[in-house]
């Protein structure tokens, strides 16, 4: 053997694995490429077997799937040559990976059954949790979901008994996943609790948020509101320090959903309005946004604003066509200026006696029923609801009849229990 040519092969799989890291992926290639010619003058199977699937690995990460399979397929014909039980495991998983790019999943299950079968003892276990994983995740497309939790749940002990709390709390997110499609929403829970508390020991802040979003979702599901906003607003304020802008936006757009489901109006348009601002596309999610705050400003009763929104989402709603949503905001921005027309109306007679001060009074509560009425049409009870009890509270301070707001109350609460 070279000395020389050994020391270059070695300076450039040190690079090629650094930009793989980086996912620097063409110039990843460009050394794997390098290397594989020092490789070939070297002579020795073991280092061609081993160049070839680190190529063939960034092949796949490039798309290019039939160079990458043609590259393990090599690898493994050397190995079995030579015997080389390790580097035979790790050309089997990597055909496996190329058959999961392909959605060859029975086949991807199978490698992978084939690599652990042979994955030597005297090798380094994690990797063979990895193994397992990765096999947990074609059985979970698979909807295999015994044999899903079996593996994870093997790879999740191997992760435990080598210490390696990172790999415990991914796989406690992927049986959390796991359990959830299966609805069986207590195991679920557990999971990602336990995947909380251990991301937490080892600061990992970002997997921390990410699942505390998971466990927010669960809560918000099973109604749990008060819990799923003490996890969304930690992982909130988790996402502003290292997340990218479009999942911070995310995040607080969710929140401002749960507090709305609180009635924390207030709180809702804030972070409602955090998520427009860090939001960075004109698309139908940011319509969705406008109309969401504009709905909040119509409860407010600040008419001005909200026709600002409405008018905004309108825009990207025509923009993209969405028939739906357009018809959704016209009719709200119809009831917006029959509201204003007929203020406009009774402000002018306003100051001529205590009669058209009634009417007033009366008109603010025929507005609020209005716009219980919409949100009611379109099952949006919580809201509707919220409207109906300020209609009644302003019928009983005008100290008018309000039979007939009292069995509208009763009726939607009756409806939104159901739905709980």
């Amino acid at each position: 053997m070279h000395d020389r040519e050994l020391f270059v092969w070695r300076n450039l799989m040190e690079d090629g694995t650094q930009c793989l890291g980086e996912e620097q992926y063409l110039k990843a290639e460009t050394y794997y490429i390098q290397g594989l010619l020092k490789a070939y003058q070297l002579t020795v199977p073991e280092i061609v077997a081993f160049t070839l699937r680190l190529l063939a690995t960034v092949r796949v990460r490039l798309g290019n799937l039939d160079y990458a399979e043609e590259g393990f397929k090599e690898a493994l014909r050397i190995c079995q040559e030579i015997q080389n039980t390790k580097g035979m495991a790790e050309a089997w998983a990597g055909l496996a990976s190329v058959s999961v790019k392909k959605g060859r999943f029975e086949e991807a299950a199978k490698d992978y059954q084939q690599a652990i079968s042979i994955y030597p003892s005297s090798s380094p276990q994690l990797r063979l949790g990895m193994l397992y994983a990765d096999l947990g995740q074609v059985y979970t497309a698979l909807e295999d979901w015994g044999r899903a939790k079996e593996t994870f749940l093997q790879a999740q002990e191997l992760c435990r008994l080598y210490g390696f709390h990172k790999g415990e709390a991914d796989l406690d997110v992927l049986l959390g996943e796991l359990y959830f499609r299966q609805g069986q929403i207590n195991s679920a829970l557990k999971t990602f609790n336990h995947a909380c508390q251990l991301f937490a020991r080892i600061a990992d802040l970002v997997a921390l948020s990410t699942t505390l979003q998971y466990l927010a979702l669960l809560y918000f599901a099973q109604n749990e509101m008060l819990l799923a906003f003490e996890c969304q607003q930690r992982a909130v304020a988790l996402c502003l320090k290292f997340e990218t802008s479009e999942v911070f936006s995310e995040s607080c757009y969710f929140l401002s959903k749960i507090d709305q489901f609180l009635e924390n109006n207030l709180e809702a348009k804030y972070y409602l309005e955090l998520s427009i601002r860090f939001y960075l596309h004109q698309d139908l999610d940011l319509g969705l946004r406008y109309q969401n705050l504009a709905g909040l400003l119509f409860l407010s009763l600040d008419f001005t604003k909200a026709k600002l929104y409405y008018l905004q989402a309108l825009t990207l709603f025509e923009k993209f066509d969405d028939q739906l949503r357009m018809g959704e905001v016209q009719e709200s921005l119809d009831i917006l200026k029959e509201i204003q027309e007929r203020k406009e109306g009774s402000l002018k007679f306003q100051d001529k006696s205590d009669e058209s001060f009634e009417f007033s009074r009366e008109f603010t509560i025929e507005a609020l029923v209005h716009l219980a009425e919409f949100y009611e049409k379109r099952h949006n009870f919580r809201d509707a609801l919220n409207c109906y009890w300020k209609a009644l509270e302003k019928g009983r301070d005008a100290e008018v009849v309000t039979d007939w707001i009292e069995i509208r109350v009763q009726r939607v609460s009756k409806r939104l229990r159901r739905k709980k």
